[in-house]
């Protein structure tokens, strides 16, 4: 999900003056964004749980589990070693039990995956829309602050990917502003976030 394609951002600021020329001041939300502590934190975290998500019990499992269903199938097409038919039906029939476990056990892995990975995603979401609503509130107060009308994202795109602002010509760009406001802000010896519960592995594809 990109907000800053899908929710450019424009902070309104009411006019100090009806007869006065409207005065624009631009902010940078997507610099602001990356650059915040929050966010390094966060990218972090996230990372973390996709690797916890590959740590799974149940990937471990399935990966011993395919790791004997190749060597199952090796003594298989083994043609070196001649094997009588009993032997080569015992070996056809212990392949095809752990291919059933292995197909119900990455079914099971799958489902625990898609269900992390929501759990990550709306965390990821909540973050961001978070530091998004402070970097707003920040330069909301800072244009009141210093007569402006509007302010606009410079780096925020349109749902068709076109630029938001197209042009503009010696606007007070707020962003360095913005950003010393926010780092000022920041409680001091804040806790990080817990992490979310631990994500699987994805597990290795099944043989044919």
């Amino acid at each position: 999900m990109n907000f800053f394609k899908a929710i450019p951002l424009i902070i309104w600021v009411t006019a100090l003056s009806a007869t006065a020329a409207p005065r624009f001041a631009l902010v940078r939300v997507k610099d602001i964004y990356s650059a915040l502590p929050a966010t390094t934190a966060l990218q972090e975290q996230i990372k973390k749980e996709h690797e916890a998500i590959m740590k799974d019990q149940r990937a471990e499992q399935l990966r011993t589990i395919i790791g004997a269903l190749q060597t199952l199938q090796a003594q298989l097409s083994d043609k070196s070693k001649a094997i009588d038919d009993a032997s080569n039906r015992k070996l056809a029939q212990a392949y095809e039990i752990k291919r059933q476990e292995a197909q119900t056990l990455q079914q099971e892995f799958e489902s625990f995956k898609t269900e992390q990975e929501k759990i990550i995603n709306q965390k990821m979401v909540l973050g961001m829309r978070n530091s998004l609503n402070q970097i707003v509130k920040v330069s909301h107060k800072l244009a009141q602050e210093r007569g402006f009308d509007s302010v606009f994202d410079s780096s925020g795109s349109t749902n068709t990917g076109v630029p938001f602002v197209l042009f503009s010509k010696d606007a007070t760009d707020l962003t360095a502003d913005v950003e010393a406001a926010l780092k000022d802000s920041e409680p001091k010896g804040a806790a990080a976030p817990e992490p979310a519960p631990a994500p699987a592995k994805q597990a290795p594809t099944k043989p044919d």
